[in-house]
């Protein structure tokens, strides 16, 4: 049974016309408002002389800001990547950082003015939760569930928590972060869904949990391949790895019912889409660049598709902006850690 809904966010982010079914409830109640080791293809399979100084504890970069240092990682830096572990009580896969190509490359279709093929390169590994955050989860570090979908699948507590914010994912991330006893990466105020976050520093170096970069989320979604969908070579049909707007049944699902990308990692096409760290601007995607983030803007991404989402809005290179304060049922997300990176 759904809840009764929150007032809706009146900030939309002017979208293509072919973005309105995504979140045409938002646009149609403006009157309401308020304000295992697996391989990376075509990862760089050498690492970079920034990735050897972190390894050996240097810091090649500027300094950092409040809440946020570098360093080893002794527990973590000498994983594989593709190796599974257990952090804070959630599974997450240590992904390979390195050099890939973003955006609309050769395996890709149905590309958009916003998904301009660059390389990017990432001076970090990174640690991504195997699943989406799930209703449970949520609520048992929150203390509140805000998601549209109670009860969807056929276990509650595994659905993905919706309806959020990107403002409350950034707040779960920061009360993990605590708990486990790491740097935030995030300052917040407030509670609940009034709660406001502003991401500390360099994210990349970083030691607490976080949403990922746009970049971090890409190179996660690929795995070193280029499929259209974040899939394995084994399983290369939609319907294999995602919950969609042919397959859902209009509604979410429980978390990791499809099939695994390459490394490991569920529903990253489908069932919810997933919010990242960065500001969004449909005209000014970033060129070749090295651990990318924009931070300017009221406007953050969102990644992945969702339940409602037609095919080619759960392609791998898809993107799509909300206002951070805004928020929808088929709205959710996953948290990072950067490797090698620790608190003091």
């Amino acid at each position: 049974m759904r809840r009764a809904p929150r007032d809706k966010i009146c900030m939309i982010v002017p979208m293509p016309r072919r973005r309105l079914s995504v979140f045409a409830p938002l646009v149609l109640t403006l009157g309401a408002c308020r304000t295992a080791v697996v391989p990376f293809g075509s990862f760089d399979s050498e690492r970079s002389a920034a990735d050897s100084a972190l390894d050996s504890g240097s810091d090649s970069g500027s300094g950092l800001d409040s809440g946020v240092d570098s360093g080893t990682d002794s527990g973590a830096i000498d994983e594989p990547c593709g190796t599974v572990e257990t952090l804070d009580g959630a599974d997450y896969t240590k992904v390979c950082g390195g050099t890939f190509e973003m955006g609309c490359t050769a395996g890709q279709s149905d590309c958009q003015g916003d998904e301009t093929q660059h390389t990017v390169t990432l001076t970090h590994d990174y640690w991504t939760a195997t699943h989406e955050v799930t209703q449970r989860q949520f609520e048992e570090q929150m203390g509140y569930n805000p998601s549209g979908f109670v009860g969807c699948g056929s276990s509650e507590s595994d659905c993905p928590v919706d309806s959020v914010t990107w403002h409350e994912g950034a707040a779960y991330a920061t009360a993990r972060s605590e708990g486990a006893g790491l740097a935030a990466c995030y300052a917040c105020s407030g509670s609940g869904d009034e709660v406001e976050c502003s991401v500390l520093g360099d994210p990349y170096r970083c030691a607490g949990y976080r949403i990922p970069t746009e970049a971090e989320w890409e190179g996660a979604a690929r795995c070193g391949e280029d499929h259209r969908y974040a899939q394995s070579e084994a399983h290369q049909t939609i319907d294999w790895v995602a919950w969609y707007l042919d397959n859902s049944g209009e509604t979410s699902h429980t978390v990791g019912g499809k099939t695994a990308n390459t490394c490991g990692l569920y529903d990253m096409s489908g069932n919810v889409w997933e919010w990242a760290l960065d500001a969004w601007d449909r005209d000014d995607y970033p060129g070749d660049e090295t651990d990318p983030f924009e931070n300017d803007g009221i406007y953050r991404v969102f990644r992945g598709g969702g339940w409602d989402s037609p095919p080619e809005y759960t392609r791998v290179v898809d993107r799509a902006g909300l206002a951070a304060i805004g928020w929808d049922d088929n709205l959710g997300f996953r948290l990072v850690r950067s490797a090698g990176v620790h608190s003091d």
